[in-house]
């Protein structure tokens, strides 16, 4: 058997916030590290948030080396714009019932890429963390649970030349309309640059104006477009994120929350075993936070939603992401500097996050 999966973390509950630190043991070839977060809504009224604001950070790590860094929400975003496919993903908001999300830490360009895989025999002391706020998202959660599975290669042998990474670089409070400016690092290879703001009720592009980015002092501008040009240009590789949502839909109304945050569409009836009197109707979307009503009645309800920038982060990739020498090699440059411009719209509520995915080389 060339691959297999293996069980790094079995199932377990938390009914508290934790952060679980799990020893990868393993000498085979790692694909992708696979984390199943399972959110058990308490009862059927409104959420507080999306389900994965539980998930507070994903980390691996050897020693003090940090290999990737990232929040639940910017990994589940990162994991989609490498596979442009949700891992069969159940957003259950009713009480008695869960939500379900999967989410990969990819080290190849696709899964079983041979060249581009984790390799533990590199490392001394590899170790994945994740900390756990059970009940920041869902419907005040009775509790958590989490399994975390491997995608390894078995008898297939690889001799894997590096891998990819992923941190973020920074995390900021927005000002009305204001530049940020961020000096990146110019360690490692750049596959891809991806900016985070999410705020509900708002869409992105009405926060953000305009990246730029620039080497040596400005000496060569190698980016410099408007949030709205990147949806509308580069977003087009992807395809739109679509997700089925079940919650309840009241009649003096309430939120659900969904994972596109931007131009987000979705369409709503209820979720019954038989019809009944209550119309039911489906408003905004923008940040990640659906208004569902309903006539005449509370009652449940499904949600067909689609829509781009999953958890408000647009994708920034460099070169054909399928071909290593075509990314950005900042090693060969000075210095890269990132100016983020702010509408007049953000303001101290708003936040922005700044994350990438490198290549690493074992050489």
């Amino acid at each position: 058997m060339n691959y297999r999966l293996s069980t790094l973390h079995p199932t377990q509950t938390y009914d508290e916030n934790f952060t679980e630190i799990v020893d990868i043991n393993v000498k085979d070839p790692i694909s992708a590290i696979i984390l199943n977060l399972t959110v058990d809504n308490s009862s059927s009224i409104a959420p507080t948030a999306h389900a994965l604001a539980c998930l507070t950070k994903l980390e691996l790590v050897d020693g003090s080396d940090v290999l990737f860094s990232l929040s639940g929400y910017e990994a589940d975003a990162l994991d989609w714009y490498c596979n442009h496919v949700t891992r069969s993903n159940w957003n259950a908001y009713l009480g008695g019932m869960a939500c379900n999300r999967v989410l990969g830490i990819n080290f190849g360009r696709y899964l079983w890429d041979p060249v581009l895989a984790l390799d533990p025999t590199k490392f001394d002391n590899l170790q994945l963390k994740f900390t756990l706020a059970y009940q920041a998202g869902g419907i005040t959660p009775a509790n958590n649970k989490v399994t975390v599975l491997a995608a390894l290669f078995d008898e297939k042998t690889v001799t894997p030349t590096g891998f990819l990474m992923a941190k973020e670089i920074k995390d900021y409070t927005m000002a009305s309309n204001s530049h940020e400016y961020t000096d990146l690092p110019t360690d490692f290879v750049y596959r891809k640059l991806l900016v985070r703001c999410q705020y509900p009720g708002h869409e992105p592009g009405a926060l953000l104006r305009s990246l730029k980015l620039s080497e040596d002092q400005d000496k060569r501008v190698i980016f410099d477009h408007r949030f709205t040009e990147i949806m509308r240009s580069m977003s087009q590789n992807s395809p739109m994120y679509h997700e089925t949502i079940l919650g309840i839909a009241m009649i003096a109304g309430n939120y659900q929350y969904c994972t596109p945050t931007e131009r987000v569409f979705g369409t709503i009836n209820r979720w019954e075993s038989s019809v009944g009197a209550g119309e039911t109707a489906f408003y905004d979307g923008d940040g990640g936070r659906c208004d569902v009503t309903s006539q005449s009645l509370d009652s449940n309800c499904q949600i067909d939603v689609q829509g781009w920038c999953p958890h408000g982060v647009y994708e920034i990739p460099f070169g054909l992401q399928g071909e290593i020498e075509d990314w950005f090699d900042v090693t060969k440059i000075g210095s890269l500097r990132a100016d983020i411009l702010s509408k007049t719209a953000a303001s101290s509520d708003d936040s922005l996050q700044i994350f990438l995915q490198q290549l690493r080389n074992y050489a």
